[in-house]
């Protein structure tokens, strides 16, 4: 790696209410193994979604808008699978009060998984979401020319080159924001 490339770590927009929030934003990625192709199986309310997300335990998700305006930018080293969208639940929560203490609706049952898990599956609106992409993202040092990577301890961390910090900046800049790393 060049001494002279700036690496920022990436840090997600902590959304309202918790564990509760969290889990309307993200979804879950780690309740069910990967398909027998490796697909990463998402779980997740809609019709909203946020460009990229971070879900399970570093599981990096673009929706396909950010997927090609990737591809067209000057970033190296961007690969990217399909997720399957295995349970996709319809539920408007992004219209709720954000400023409030609390969610306007708590799922049956108190636990945030519920939100989803006791919502039937929509097809229709797993389409009308269109495809979501994992982010295939080298480990530190594997990679020197990659714009994106993991920290290979810690999978949740994840690094931007200045040149992808810029980027998503301009394209996910509501979602996201960037610590400057003295060291990696």
């Amino acid at each position: 790696m060049e001494t002279s490339q700036h690496w920022y770590r990436l840090h997600w927009v902590k959304p309202p209410w918790g564990d509760y929030g969290d889990i309307l934003l993200s979804g879950m990625t780690t309740r069910r193994p990967r398909t027998r192709e490796g697909l990463l199986r998402l779980e997740r309310t809609g019709p909203f979604v946020p460009p990229i997300t971070l879900a399970g335990f570093g599981d990096l998700l673009v929706t396909d808008a950010l997927r090609v305006a990737s591809e067209e930018s000057s970033m190296d080293g961007l690969a990217f699978r399909a997720v399957e969208k295995t349970r996709i639940v319809r539920l408007s929560w992004e219209r709720w009060d954000w400023t409030a203490d609390r969610p306007q609706e708590y799922p049956a049952g108190g636990e945030p998984e519920a939100y989803i898990l006791e919502r039937p599956h929509d097809r229709e609106l797993a389409l009308q979401i269109g495809p979501l992409w994992e982010v295939l993202l080298p480990s530190l040092g594997e990679a020197t020319e990659a714009d994106l990577v993991r920290d290979p301890v810690h999978s949740r961390h994840i690094y931007a080159s200045e040149r992808a910090r810029d980027w998503l900046e301009q394209h996910a800049g509501d979602w996201l924001s960037f610590a400057e790393l003295s060291e990696v």
